[in-house]
């Protein structure tokens, strides 16, 4: 069997068999696809540490006739407050639970794997995990083509002009009242929450603050559940502990 060596970080998870797991990956050189890391449910493998999702590794793959192997991993971060924070694991499992979701199989994708890195390093390192949060799902949809005009009108092209604006994500964004009557996904937020999303979208690293950061939280989750046509249940789970921590 042939092998190559990629950086590669753990999206998801799977069992396979008794002893075998199935991971999706996203990797620097080949983008994202599945391996098998054989006997990793087996407490005493090499394998069993690498291939938990978020795990950022060096990892050497050998080709099968059908398959992808794990053959050997090894750590190039570790996320250790991640890890240990409740908040920020479950914004880490969010966020790649949406790379899994909308990055395409097979497609080399280096600009795709730089920002979960980078990401991930933002929210274990950033001292507001939602602020992170944000910023990183921002720069998502931009690098994959989906980022709304968050701040101008997709009717008339004009800024945000209501109090309480209307978002569509089945139009593409924020929408005036007039108009919004026409989709039946429109949903409202506050002024200050669209326009803290498109300055935050033009930022090469997170804010230090972000007002309203768990609205802004809020309000992509929609635009991630048109785009991703399939559950998301950690997003899910994660906006609602966000909201409910800030009652």
């Amino acid at each position: 069997m042939s092998e190559i060596t990629v950086s590669a970080i753990v999206l998801r998870r799977k069992d396979s068999g008794e002893s075998d797991r199935r991971l999706t990956l996203l990797t620097r050189e080949l983008g994202k696809f599945d391996v098998v890391a054989k006997g990793a449910k087996k407490g005493g493998s090499r394998l069993s540490g690498s291939s938990d999702p978020l795990v950022a590794a060096r990892m050497t793959l050998a080709k099968g006739k059908v398959n992808r192997f794990v053959t050997q991993s090894q750590p190039i971060a570790s996320f250790r407050n991640i890890r240990t924070d409740f908040d920020r694991l479950s914004a880490a499992l969010a966020l790649v639970e949406l790379y899994a979701a909308i990055v395409p199989f097979e497609e080399p994708f280096e600009e795709a794997f730089d920002l979960l890195l980078a990401s991930l390093e933002a929210l274990d390192g950033h001292p507001k995990a939602v602020v992170a949060a944000v910023w990183a799902e921002l720069r998502l949809l931009d690098i994959s083509g989906y980022l709304p005009p968050f701040d101008t009108c997709l009717s008339d092209g004009e800024g945000i002009r209501e109090a309480e604006p209307w978002l569509s994500p089945r139009a593409g964004g924020y929408v005036n009242a007039a108009d919004a009557i026409r989709y039946v996904d429109r949903f409202q937020t506050r002024a200050e929450v669209l326009v803290g999303l498109a300055r935050t979208a033009e930022l090469d690293s997170p804010p230090m603050n972000l007002k309203f950061a768990d609205e802004c939280l809020a309000a992509l989750l929609p635009f991630w559940r048109h785009i991703a046509e399939m559950a998301l249940p950690a997003n899910e789970s994660y906006v609602g502990e966000v909201r409910h921590a800030h009652l």
